[in-house]
């Protein structure tokens, strides 16, 4: 009997239990650890822009005054301002306690990323989309603002996991967890709720055709929870349909809106195609991918092809996608090999390595607000006054909330105010007309948003009449959407 002459196999000793752990264990710690790292880092350093001081305004007005507010002007944003309200009465209004919820809000769609990922491709496409996620520039940035959008990327994420496993057996308590879900994200901000939705719809309609669900019953029970979802964002939505000044700022998507939107919506264009291309090499017919799929490409591309019809494009309001778009992203890396999906996080690092640095300036949520204490502070004299535009085309509230956030005492006096801002319903303060208690003080300050040529633009006709005839301008202080403009009054011609 012959012996066997074939060649020997190397045997591969598998791993020991321990190691297998700690393995599970990093899988888990190194996106926390990631999302925790970027999170923080120079939390508070970007001064509050106008956005995040339209938060600190509300949450500082009295219940029934937000309530009036909420009437006339960002009703569709009442339920934020109300959580922000309760959790501010405890937390503060410092910048760190107002971007605190972004924050964790950001760490725990890491965590969910990774067990979404971990779900439908194993435990490295958890860690990879968590940490592709992270390491997107625009997804910390917005971990670090006083508004809703890190929330919602959070209660995305969570819905994406919910309809996978509603798909694989839609419980009476999966459906319930759905509807709530996504009925937060639409009562925290409507337009992404209502988006995330018609994404999911995309995902049901396409399982039912190709026979990946147990038919109808699952399509129908889904369609019941969808509809209970969409109620707050309705509701909201409905309440808000007057108030068109909000958005009246927003622009048709034109060409250059296209061409900027990778750049726009991911804070980096090349990392945005880096993650696009992957994101499309990594679709597949699979139920779950297929509602990941959904929930990456379709909210982004609805809202693109509407704005240009209509104004509702904002990068911001689509950031809900990134989750899902790193999850499908993740899928694709992965089956390249562990040490190709590990190059793709660190080319996504190094290529966003810029944006993170000029997100984490002063001026880098839009505003270097701060910068009016160091304007106005050692030039202020005693008789100094302060004056303010009276509209702006998207945010008229901005100048006076940095001139009283970042502006300590002692200051000129904001003499024309007659009411503050966000008192009876007005967003904007109400002045004397014409400017009649302006008085006869030596100097003015102007504080306005933009730096126009004229600094009374956006005055109403008397007041502008009054200052101009009067003062004349003698330096301009210009930041990054912010001047700050001093005038002195004229010399008067003497008489002969």
């Amino acid at each position: 009997m012959t012996g066997d002459t074939s060649t020997p196999v190397r045997s591969r000793r598998a791993p020991s239990p321990a190691s297998g752990r700690w393995l599970s264990v990093t899988a888990w710690v190194a996106p926390l650890l990631a999302a925790v790292t970027f999170g923080v880092w120079h939390l508070t350093t970007p001064a509050l822009w106008a956005d995040e001081l339209a938060t600190w305004g509300a949450v500082r007005v009295s219940w029934s005054q937000l309530w009036q507010l909420s009437g006339t002007v960002d009703a569709v944003l009442a339920p934020y301002y109300a959580v922000m309200k309760v959790y501010t009465a405890v937390a503060g209004t410092s910048t760190a306690a107002l971007r605190l919820p972004g924050l964790l809000a950001f760490v725990l769609t890491a965590v969910v990323i990774t067990a979404i990922g971990r779900r439908v491709a194993g435990p490295l496409a958890g860690s990879v989309a968590a940490l592709l996620f992270v390491v997107t520039p625009t997804t910390s940035r917005y971990a670090q603002e006083a508004r809703p959008y890190a929330i919602v990327m959070l209660l995305a994420a969570i819905a994406v996991l919910c309809l996978i496993r509603l798909v694989e057996r839609p419980s009476a308590g999966r459906l319930a967890t759905y509807a709530a879900v996504t009925g937060l994200a639409g009562a925290l901000h409507p337009l992404s709720g209502l988006f995330l939705l018609a994404a999911h719809a995309v995902a049901v309609v396409w399982l039912q055709c190709a026979k990946k669900t147990d038919g109808w019953p699952t399509t129908l029970r889904w369609l019941a929870a969808a509809v209970v979802g969409a109620l707050p964002a309705l509701l909201l939505a409905w309440w808000a349909s007057g108030q068109t000044a909000q958005v009246s700022w927003i622009g048709l998507v034109g060409l250059s809106g296209l061409q900027a939107f990778p750049s726009s919506l991911f804070g980096s264009a090349a990392v945005g195609g880096l993650l696009l291309v992957l994101a499309l090499v990594g679709l597949r017919p699979e139920p779950a991918l297929v509602s990941i799929a959904a929930t990456a490409l379709i909210p982004t591309t609805l809202m693109l092809s509407a704005g240009a019809v209509i104004p509702i494009w904002v990068p911001r309001y689509a950031l809900f996608s990134l989750p899902a778009i790193a999850l499908l992203a993740a899928t694709a890396a992965v089956r390249f090999g562990r040490t190709q999906a590990f190059l793709a996080i660190g080319l996504a690092v190094l290529l966003s390595w810029p944006s993170y640095v000029s997100l984490r300036l002063v001026d880098g949520h839009g505003q270097d607000s701060e910068n009016i204490a160091a304007v106005i502070g050692p030039r202020y004299r005693p008789g100094d006054v302060v004056v303010f535009p009276d509209t702006h085309p998207s945010i008229p509230w901005a100048a006076r909330d940095i001139y009283e956030r970042y502006l300590p005492a002692p200051r000129p006096p904001d003499v024309l105010a007659r009411t503050p801002q966000r008192r009876d319903g007005k967003f904007l303060a109400t002045e004397c007309p014409n400017a009649a208690c302006l008085g006869n003080p030596p100097r003015i300050w102007v504080v306005r948003m933009d730096s126009p040529t004229d600094p009374l633009q956006d005055m109403n006709p008397g007041k502008r009449q009054r200052i101009n005839q009067s003062y004349r301008t003698v330096q301009r202080f210009p930041t990054k959407l912010l001047v700050v403009v001093l005038l002195e009054r004229k010399t008067p011609t003497p008489t002969r």
